[in-house]
């Protein structure tokens, strides 16, 4: 009687536990579905994001420190004046780099994993699209690493947008979030992750908004801001909080300066369409000349011409931002012609190598290299302008430049102003940087040159479409 009794009160408790999981089950499902629910999974997509960008930022300073003892003269020097016997190595190295790029992606792993960068961020966000995968993921970290650090001429914000984007994705996924829930939480990643490379939330709020959304929703926006503010956290809480560019300025701008800020906003666009056609130039003529070329020994030989350069100039780099905070110094090299020079060189050769790099089949982004092409552009103009009016800073024309230069190659005046504002973390470049990107915004509309932003070739497609 005893047993029969303890079986049955068993029985009860059973019975009722079950009842009380089954309706936790029921009220969790309903809740995956809330607003709330959304809010949450864009915290947590935040903070996983911003810890995945640690990684990824110091696997590429572990390899910019490689770069260093590999050929310690061309960074002391200019590149030119004195070089090391070893920086013969510096195409083979990073042909090696293009060539292990070349061997993971036919690997069973990320053989069936393709994208297009950016735009294949924006396109996943669609209706119809299918969302990035952990695959992208994987892919962005590790064959953007390689590809980067070895020397490729690509930047390293592409690869962190995918890995952002997919990272939340496949979070939304994983808590079984309906469709739209994954599409914001796509967005939010892709804006945490610019965020938390560059340290800047507003800027990866708006980037997100002028080149992958293209929408600006209370139901869009918060998680983005949401997951942009706790990447941002994560990564200054591990790496710290020290400005990624050092801008120093001199004096404060006033309105006597806002002409020439204009002349440097019109010149920055016309870098910036000398940027965008050379790239899209080079990347045509690359990916035909490719084509007889086996698919695996691609980004090898693009590898290999990219790096050629690269022995005389080491500034062409990606993985340190150091040739932008020379140029924001205005210490390019103690003789200011070699360093126009020099500065002029990696102007006209940036937007080669950084073609190359991507049509040959390596890996990596645009937009750090467009920022580096507007500093060096704004330090040639900088520098020019200190020869007639001496009391000229430099350092405020190269970060001006860097920005208009970013804004005309993206379409993208909010976030090239404020992304440079807060790395710098200067509040008096607020008004010159917004200034500048919108002069820049102008003129490259007005010479109907198509640039970096994904979302003007799907307007193209909607109006072909219609």
């Amino acid at each position: 009687m005893e047993a029969e009794r303890v079986l049955r009160r068993t029985n009860v408790l059973l019975r009722r536990l079950g009842r009380t999981l089954s309706a936790l089950i029921n009220r969790a499902t309903l809740y995956r579905f809330t607003d709330d629910a959304l809010l949450l999974s864009s915290a947590l997509a935040g903070i996983v994001v911003g810890l995945a960008i640690v990684v990824f930022h110091k696997v590429l300073e572990l390899f910019e420190l490689g770069w260093r003892m590999l050929s310690p003269e061309a960074w002391q020097a200019t590149g030119i004046d004195h070089l090391s016997w070893t920086t013969l190595l510096v195409p083979l190295i990073t042909a090696a780099g293009g060539f292990v790029v070349g061997l993971l992606k036919r690997s069973v792993l990320f053989r069936d994993v393709h994208h297009r960068g950016l735009h294949s961020v924006s396109e996943s966000l669609s209706e119809k699209a299918s969302p990035l995968t952990w695959k992208h993921s994987l892919h962005a970290m590790i064959l953007s690493s390689v590809s980067i650090a070895s020397g490729g001429g690509a930047g390293r914000e592409a690869p962190t947008v995918i890995l952002g984007s997919s990272v939340a994705s496949g979070l939304a996924r994983l808590g079984q979030l309906d469709r739209r829930h994954i599409r914001v939480l796509g967005a939010a990643g892709a804006a945490a992750a610019i965020s938390g490379i560059f340290n800047a939330p507003l800027g990866g709020i708006l980037f997100s908004v002028e080149a992958i959304t293209g929408e600006l929703r209370a139901r869009t926006f918060l998680p983005i801001v949401i997951a942009s503010v706790l990447a941002t956290t994560t990564v200054r809480t591990i790496l710290g909080n020290d400005p990624l560019l050092v801008a120093p300025l001199e004096h404060g701008v006033s309105l006597i300066d806002y002409p020439l800020l204009a002349i440097a906003g019109i010149c920055s666009a016309f870098i910036a369409a000398y940027y965008l056609r050379t790239y899209r130039s080079t990347f045509k003529r690359t990916a035909v000349g490719l084509q007889s070329i086996p698919e695996l020994a691609r980004p090898a030989l693009g590898g290999l011409l990219a790096g050629l350069p690269l022995m005389v100039l080491p500034w062409l780099l990606e993985t340190t931002y150091r040739p932008i905070n020379m140029a924001l110094s205005g210490s390019m090299n103690p003789t200011w012609w070699v360093g126009i020079l020099l500065a002029t060189a990696t102007i006209i050769l940036k937007p080669i190598t950084n073609a190359v790099t991507l049509a040959s089949g390596g890996e990596g982004g645009t937009l750090a290299p467009a920022m580096k092409v507007g500093a060096l552009f704004g330090f040639v103009f900088g520098t020019l302008l200190s020869l007639v009016l001496p009391e000229t800073s430099v350092g405020l024309y190269a970060i001006v430049c860097a920005g208009a230069v970013l804004s005309g190659s993206f379409r993208a005046p909010l976030t090239g102003g404020l992304l440079l504002f807060e790395v710098s973390g200067n509040y008096e470049l607020l008004l010159p940087l917004l200034f500048s990107a919108v002069v820049s915004v102008y003129i490259i509309r007005r010479l109907g040159v198509a640039t970096f932003n994904p979302l003007d070739d799907l307007d193209t497609q909607v109006s072909r479409s219609q």
